[in-house]
């Protein structure tokens, strides 16, 4: 179950466009989790900095890691897009670690180890120290997975971790009051509110 966070965000494999841009796609890596770590600890915890970005390949193994799954399993087949709508997820069945394929049960036999699947997530409405990353589909070879199959599959991962709703699509991300996480082309954006930037300003260690 290390890896169920690929449940969540599963896999996408779309050839979309953003906003009539090429999609550009990064990779998931331990040293990413790292990388994004650092970025939110300036913003949001040591507040040495008001805005920062942070890739979207790095976002998504910082979310991994907050389920949980530390260190990643070989994820090199696995890639990610980001835009200011939605955060997409690429690769094929084959590229899941084998105990994600498992989550699956029975489906994962009748499918190929080629399979395409395709997730999209979104950001939830802004609330005060909290972010709302929402599970809105998840597809396979470009056919959406029936609610009656996806809902209670999800339900099950929702009971697993406390970071997730009892749904099991959304993933609650704890911000500072005046945080404010927000997509953008290729990532995520972190800052603070102008009130607490104007602050910093005059007082860098709020003390």
């Amino acid at each position: 179950m290390r890896a169920v966070v690929l449940s969540f965000g599963l896999l996408a494999f779309p050839l979309a466009q953003a906003q009539g841009q090429e999609l550009l796609w990064s990779g998931l890596s331990n040293e990413g989790v790292r990388r994004a770590s650092a970025t939110v600890d300036s913003v949001f915890v040591d507040r040495l900095a008001s805005d920062r970005f942070v890739d979207g390949g790095d976002w998504v193994s910082y979310l991994a890691a907050r389920l949980g799954v530390v260190p990643l399993p070989d994820m090199s087949g696995i890639h990610v897009a980001v835009d200011s709508a939605r955060i997409l997820i690429s690769g094929r069945l084959g590229d899941l670690p084998q105990e994600t394929r498992v989550l699956f049960g029975a489906m994962a036999t009748l499918l190929d180890s080629s399979t395409t699947m395709q997730a999209e997530i979104i950001l939830g409405a802004s609330q005060a120290g909290l972010a709302r990353f929402i599970l809105r589909t998840i597809s396979i070879n470009g056919f959406p997975i029936p609610e009656t199959i996806l809902g209670p599959f999800l339900t099950r991962v929702g009971t697993q971790y406390p970071v997730l709703t009892s749904s099991g699509r959304v993933l609650l991300v704890q911000t500072p009051m005046e945080g404010v996480i927000r997509l953008t082309r290729s990532g995520v954006q972190l800052s603070m509110t102008e009130v607490v930037i104007d602050t910093l300003s005059r007082n860098p260690r709020g003390g």
